[in-house]
């Protein structure tokens, strides 16, 4: 078999040891019970763009699967063993470049661990604010393919939402950049489509390279408070509102009762006393356990074969849940949003005080290292984060839970909102034998796709949710079928991950609920009537490429329709991430297509306007300002600013006090997006008709084709 010798690799039993496996919690237990892993047969170490293509050319003509390799810590079997294949670890494209002070933007490898990007970031005064437990082991890369959440996305949004350009290498095409280029990116443009198949594609059409990000000042005000709610639905309220209400907390994380209970910190400090720093439930009992002679081993064996006793127990004296809510930022518009929303909260729970947040904060990413004990002691524990709107919400949490627990001991806590829904984090617990494990994730899937959610979030899809990724995007696989044709003809990039092809699953019908704050509208033109009630209001579906858009803005939520007569449903939940975002192929190829757009809650707002020679340059400055308006843009030469909610003139008054002269208030009106297509130019062009907090855009010319 040849290689390419010019590439580092190795073919030693310790290398290919090292990548044969991620965190697939099955792939742990095989490790556990000393059952064989499949191994590649050869892992190959590329220092940039042209080495990455030399091993995808030679692998493509010798038939070898490949697998592209971050840190290894995904929870899905993305990146598992593949018995024969090669493997590209990606770790030696590390290049961290220097913040541009001008576009706030950052250049880096596909190979730079989270948290050392983020340590970086810091020394200079900046942050890109994704932060997922697995920040200390993984990679830009792998958060990009899989489309990953940080626990303040609230703030800052998603990985995709941070994403402004990416450089990536396919067999079909080699080596292309997307959306804004870098210093190094490769001369080729790819089409603006190509950034919405290279996110979430899990290494089966291309290997990511580089990556351009947004990043922010470091904030310099946070303010993290815990509550005491009743109830998950009477939580799920106050979140909704809080959301709605576009005031954009950092963090909101809910843990229902069970979650709560094995933390057991929702009691003010003064109720606490001894207890205040105990161990959980589930550590303390293992410990006492563990003190029995013989049984260290297999302690948990017993316990978990017994999932329905351990669940009744759990909800017998589960009472109560935990909410944290945060804000950070700059200190106004931080002290603007707290006041209101610690308001609107109060009127649903107890208020806690600063502790439970502040604990919360500090142990964030503590969770990942807890969970080896349970596979240790003949157990297997593991995690499932699903999506769905608001009035989906409490019909997926309580089917899940329902479906799983007579196979596993299960609890859950919410920890991604947005205004149209959230996320659901389960964890599992089971006795540590792979029949089991399989019977847990069958029960919940289905449970998942029966309910109307959708099947992941944040974790990504790999080989464990193939089948049930695949039935919920239905004929939409389509548009991932034609860009493989086009970027993995011979089918070697990652075989068998993403979608494993059965029968679709038929959406269930969805009617809107007004909890959800959706209305439902139809791709192109947009009706003026649908703008003015819309929280972004386009004046055409689809959006303009994402790197043109506000971090937290978005264009549809999901579209239906059907393709070759069957009947697809994509973005059953915020943010999903399963896969590829296929929206635009259902778009194009659909028949009977509806789509849903965020919708803007009836409330206070307030507008500002102002006149100068370079308005946008204003606008620009008040988004660098930590604000974000429900309304922005130029009209008749005058900058309008507007802001909607409960603390829209507190923000009305932050963005007057950046301009000079500060803004006139005047009669709210919509002011659309524009939806031609941009180009980059300077924030004081006089032909600008668009800013983000990053760049300037101007309309395409025929000067500039």
């Amino acid at each position: 078999m040849t290689f390419p010798d010019t590439v580092a690799s190795s073919s030693s039993p310790l290398d290919r040891r090292a990548a044969s496996r991620d965190l697939l919690p099955s792939g742990t237990l095989h490790m556990w019970q000393d059952e064989p892993l499949p191994e590649p047969d050869r892992v190959f170490w590329p220092e940039d763009e042209a080495e990455v293509e030399q091993v995808l050319r030679a692998a493509s003509a010798a038939g070898k699967p490949v697998i592209a390799f971050g840190a290894g810590s995904g929870v899905c079997g993305a990146a598992a063993g593949r018995a024969g294949s090669w493997v590209v670890d990606l770790k030696r494209l590390d290049q961290i470049g220097s913040v541009d002070p001008t576009t706030w933007t950052v250049e880096v490898g596909a190979g730079v661990n989270g948290q050392v990007l983020e340590d970086a970031l810091a020394a200079a005064g900046w942050t890109l604010g994704h932060s997922p437990s697995s920040i200390g082991c993984s990679t830009v890369g792998g958060w990009i393919a899989a489309r990953s959440a940080g626990q303040f996305s609230g703030k800052y949004g998603v990985v995709e939402d941070m994403v402004v350009g990416v450089d990536a290498v396919s067999v079909g095409e080699g080596a292309f950049h997307v959306g804004v280029a870098g210093s190094q990116s490769p001369s080729r443009r790819g089409p603006d489509a190509w950034m919405d198949l290279l996110l979430g594609s899990e290494g089966t059409l291309m290997v990511i390279t580089r990556a351009r990000l947004r990043v922010r000042p470091i904030a310099k005000a946070r303010w993290l408070r815990g509550y005491r709610m009743p109830s998950v639905e009477v939580a799920f309220d106050a979140m909704r509102e809080l959301m709605q209400a576009e005031l954009w907390p950092a963090a909101v994380r809910l843990y229902d009762p069970v979650d709560t209970l094995i933390g057991g910190r929702t009691k003010p400090k003064a109720d606490h006393g001894a207890a205040e720093d105990h161990e959980s439930f589930l550590r303390s009992w293992i410990k006492s356990v563990d003190g029995i002679d013989g049984i260290h081993k297999r302690s948990l064996v017993l316990p978990l074969s017994l999932p329905g006793l351990l669940n009744k127990v759990a909800n017998r004296f589960a009472t109560g849940c935990l909410l944290i809510v945060g804000w950070e930022g700059e200190p106004g518009v931080v002290e603007a949003a707290s006041t209101v929303g610690h308001k609107l909260i109060c009127a649903h729970g107890e208020d806690l005080g600063h502790e439970p947040g502040q604990r919360w904060y500090d142990s964030r990413h503590a969770v990942s290292y807890k969970l080896m004990p349970v596979f240790q002691r003949g157990g297997f524990a593991d995690t499932m984060e699903v999506a769905a709107r608001w009035s989906v919400l409490p019909r997926t949490y309580h089917a899940v839970r329902k479906a799983v627990s007579p196979h596993a001991f299960v609890m859950a806590h919410f920890s991604h909102v947005y205004p149209e829904g959230g996320s659901i984090y389960f964890s599992f617990a089971a006795r540590g034998d792979q029949g089991t494990y399989a019977r847990v994730w069958a029960a919940a899937m289905d449970a998942v796709l029966a309910s109307g959610a959708t099947v992941t979030h944040h974790h990504g899809v790999g080989s464990l949710k193939a089948k049930h990724a695949a039935s919920e995007v239905g004929p939409a696989i389509v548009g991932w079928k034609q860009a493989r044709a086009q970027h993995d003809p011979q089918g070697v990039m990652n075989p068998g991950r993403l979608f494993v092809e059965g029968e679709p699953t038929p959406p269930p019908s969805l009617a809107l609920d007004p909890s959800d704050g959706l209305i439902f509208t139809a791709p192109g033109p947009q009706d003026p009537s649908i703008q003015a009630r819309a929280l972004w209001p386009w004046t055409h579906l689809p959006s303009p490429p994402r790197w043109q858009r506000h971090a937290w803005q978005t264009g549809w939520v999901d579209v239906t329709g059907q393709i070759g007569g069957v009947a697809c449903a994509l973005g059953r939940g915020p943010r999903s991430a399963t896969g590829p975002d296929l929206r635009p192929t259902l778009a194009e190829h659909g028949a009977e297509l509806a789509c849903t757009v965020g919708l803007a809650v009836d409330g206070p707002r307030w507008m500002g306007e102002t006149r100068g020679a370079s308005p946008w340059a204003i606008a620009q400055a008040i988004l660098r300002a930590d604000l974000r308006p429900s309304m922005m843009g130029v009209v008749d030469g005058a900058l309008l600013v507007g802001f909607r909610g409960p603390a829209a003139a507190a923000f009305g008054a932050l963005a007057s006090s950046v301009v000079a002269g500060g803004l006139s208030e005047r009669a709210w009106t919509v002011v659309p997006i524009p939806a031609e297509t941009l180009f980059p130019c300077e924030a004081g062009d006089p032909r600008v008709t668009w800013v983000t907090s990053e760049r300037a855009f101007r309309p395409r010319e025929v000067a500039d084709v």
